[in-house]
C-alpha cells in the first residue's frame, strides 16, 4: 500500500503557472498590431552606418547646438578631417585660444576597443603636436554599441591610457596619415607625456539616447512610449491672458444669445445655462492645454499639438463655417462633431480625451482659426 502511494506521488502533476505580463509590453502598440516595442538601446545597437550617421546628425543639430555654452557646431568628418568628426566651438572665432570639444562618432560591428580608438587618439596627439589645432577641452567617443571593458578601464585611468599609447605607438603610426609613417620622436613623446589624457572619455549609449530624446526627431526614430499625462490643472479663478481671444468670442456668442452686450461673466451670471457653458468651455480649453504640454514637454516638439489642431480645423470646417443658424448653434454643432472626428494614426491620438476634443474647438478660436459669430 505504501508502495502504491509512493508511485502515485511521483506521477502527480501541477497546473501550468499563469504567464505574467511581458516586461515592457506597450498596450497601444499591441493594439495596432505592431508587437512588442524595441528597447531604445537595442534599436541603437542595430543601426547601420548610414542610420547612425543620421542619428548623430540629429543629436548634434538639435541637442549639442542648443547647449548654453556652445557657440557653434561643425561637422568635419571625411577626408582630411585630421581626426575631427564633430567640432563644438565654445568661443567665437576671434577668441584666442579658442576653446572647443571633439566628438568622434564611430560605427563598427562590435564595441569600440583601443585597437581602433587608438588610431583616433594618435591623430589628435600628432596634429596638436605639429600645431594644426589646439588640444580640445574634451574628447568623446560616440558609438552605437559602446566601448569594450578594457578600453573603458583605460579611459577611467588616464595615466594608464597615456602609457598604453606610448607603448603601442607603432600600431598606429601608419594610420595617422596616408602620406607618411609618424614615428614616435622624442619631441612627440614629450608632447604626449604632457598631454591631459583625462580629456578622453566615451559617450555612453544610454546617455546618448537620453540626449537625443530632447530633440524633435526622437519619436520618429524610437517611437512614442506610453506617456504619463498628469491631470490638467483647473482653470484659474480669473481669466488668464492666454485665454483672451477665445473668451472674447464666447462673450459675443453668449451676448448674441441673450440679446445684450457681454463684457464679463458677471453679465450672464443670472443664466445658469450660459454660466455653466462658459465654465465648461474654460475647463475643456485647459484640458487641451494639457495635451499641448504633453507634446512640448514629453514629446519634445509642440508641432505634434499644432498638427493635431490642423486635423480638427480641417475636419470641422463645415460646422464652424455654416452660414445659417446662430453663433451658439454653430459652436454647439462644432463641439458635438469634434467628439467623432477621426484622428487616424496621429501620435497624440491615444492621449486625446473627450474634454480635449471640445477644448480643441476653443483652441482654434483662441488662434483665430474660426469665428463663431462671423463664419
Amino acid at each position: 500500500m505504501a508502495k502504491t502511494a509512493k508511485a502515485s506521488e511521483s506521477t502527480a502533476t501541477t497546473a501550468l503557472p499563469i504567464p505574467t505580463p511581458w516586461p515592457g509590453a506597450n498596450a497601444r502598440l499591441l493594439g495596432l498590431g505592431v508587437g512588442l516595442p524595441v528597447a531604445p538601446l537595442t534599436r541603437l545597437a542595430q543601426f547601420s552606418a548610414a542610420e547612425f550617421e543620421r542619428f548623430t546628425l540629429e543629436w548634434a543639430s538639435e541637442y549639442l547646438s542648443k547647449q548654453t555654452q556652445v557657440f557653434e557646431v561643425q561637422a568635419r568628418g571625411g577626408s582630411g578631417d585630421k581626426g575631427r568628426d564633430i567640432i563644438v566651438w565654445l568661443d567665437a572665432a576671434n577668441i584666442v585660444p579658442r576653446r572647443w570639444q571633439l566628438f568622434q562618432c564611430k560605427h563598427y560591428d562590435a564595441k569600440l576597443g583601443l585597437s581602433k580608438a587608438g588610431i583616433e587618439i594618435a591623430k589628435v596627439l600628432y596634429y596638436t603636436h605639429i600645431g594644426d589645432y589646439t588640444p580640445p577641452e574634451s574628447y568623446y567617443f560616440v558609438t552605437h554599441k559602446g566601448v569594450t571593458s578594457p578600453f573603458q578601464d583605460l579611459l577611467d585611468a588616464p595615466e594608464s591610457l597615456k602609457s598604453e599609447m606610448i607603448d603601442t605607438w607603432d600600431s598606429y603610426s601608419k594610420a595617422i596619415t596616408s602620406k607618411e609613417t609618424i614615428a614616435l620622436s622624442p619631441e612627440l613623446k614629450a608632447h604626449i607625456l604632457n598631454f591631459d589624457f583625462s580629456n578622453f572619455s566615451a559617450k555612453q549609449p544610454h546617455d546618448l539616447i537620453a540626449e537625443h530624446a530632447q530633440t524633435k526627431y526622437h519619436l520618429t526614430v524610437f517611437g512614442a512610449p506610453l506617456l504619463n499625462r498628469p491631470p490638467p490643472p483647473p482653470p484659474p479663478s480669473t481669466v488668464a491672458a492666454i485665454e483672451a481671444k477665445y473668451i472674447g468670442q464666447l462673450y459675443r456668442v453668449i451676448g448674441n444669445d441673450i440679446g445684450t452686450v457681454v463684457g464679463s461673466s458677471e453679465d450672464f451670471k443670472h443664466s445658469s445655462y450660459h454660466a455653466r457653458m462658459f465654465e465648461r468651455s474654460r475647463l475643456t480649453f485647459y484640458s487641451a492645454e494639457g495635451l499641448k504640454e504633453v507634446a512640448r514637454d514629453q514629446m519634445a516638439d509642440q508641432a505634434y499639438f499644432d498638427t493635431l489642431l490642423d486635423e480638427f480645423s480641417d475636419g470641422l470646417y463645415y460646422q464652424y463655417t455654416e452660414p445659417n443658424g446662430t453663433p451658439i448653434a454653430r459652436l454647439k454643432a462644432t463641439v458635438s462633431a469634434a467628439q467623432s472626428i477621426q484622428l487616424g494614426s496621429h501620435p497624440l491620438e491615444p492621449h486625446v480625451t473627450s474634454k480635449d476634443r471640445e477644448g480643441m474647438c476653443h483652441q482654434m478660436a483662441n488662434e483665430e482659426r474660426l469665428d463663431w459669430c462671423n463664419p
